[in-house]
């Protein structure tokens, strides 16, 4: 746009400037003054005065002129000369979503754990702070395969809240939940609540968009490896986590 706008405001000064000129070119001053000096005054006095108020006339068209065109040359110098703007930032944004973990349950898997706010909506870029509250005073030890998600993954700093306490991993006996998203790369492991409850805070930053699926790894839920029930509901042990560009 600023090209289209420089090229219509050198056209100006151009045909500005050109027009102007071509006006001075054919009233010059001393050209009719050289005219106006063989022509002997028939009158002297009152031609004497016709000569000085046509050359009057002449140098103040002159003066008026060369504004004109000082003008339109400042015009076009502030058009295009480059702006000193500084562009806007885009603010990413912050976000907080409270999630429970609530027990002795009803409805479709009565008595087993759950969480609540299983599915929220977030933008690419915000910074998204999970905020869990346990009530859950059972363990679900980690084994196998599953010791990976004792440790805290993906957020912002490294590690996550546990009450006032900064941990970068939970002991893999005394976890009872994770709040873990695989396709973000995000693990938050939610250690028993020993005194009622606890609450877990974690801080990341989405840098993709999509839906992703999050569920607990601890096995929480139902069968001979407490992998059943719970564990694999949507809304209960599982949910859902929408990014959308900001």
């Amino acid at each position: 746009m600023s090209d289209d706008r420089s090229s219509r405001s050198e056209g100006l000064g151009r045909d500005s400037a050109r027009d102007p000129l071509a006006r001075l070119g054919a009233s010059d001053p001393l050209a009719r003054l050289g005219r106006l000096s063989w022509r002997r005054p028939r009158r002297g006095a009152a031609r004497a005065a016709i000569v000085v108020g046509s050359l009057v006339g002449i140098l103040v068209g002159l003066g008026v002129t060369v504004a004109a065109v000082s003008g339109v040359a400042a015009g076009i110098r502030d058009l295009t000369k480059p702006s000193t703007a500084v562009p806007a930032v885009a603010d990413g944004g912050a976000v907080t979503e409270h999630m429970s973990i609530l027990t002795n349950t009803t409805g479709q898997l009565g008595g087993q754990p759950k969480y609540t706010n299983t599915s929220w909506t977030v933008k690419k870029g915000e910074t998204v702070t999970v905020v869990i509250t346990s009530y859950d005073t059972g363990t679900a030890p980690l084994q196998g395969a599953q010791m990976m998600f004792a440790k805290v993954q993906g957020t912002t700093t490294g590690t996550e809240q546990v009450g006032a306490k900064t941990v970068s991993s939970v002991s893999d006996v005394m976890v009872a939940h994770t709040f873990t998203v695989p396709a973000l790369n995000f693990n938050m492991p939610i250690p028993v609540a020993t005194h009622g409850h606890v609450t877990v805070t974690a801080t990341f930053v989405p840098t993709k968009t999509g839906t992703f699926v999050w569920q607990c790894y601890a096995p929480c839920g139902s069968g001979s490896n407490g992998a059943g029930g719970a564990m694999s509901t949507t809304d209960w042990m599982e949910g859902n986590i929408k990014v959308v560009n900001g």
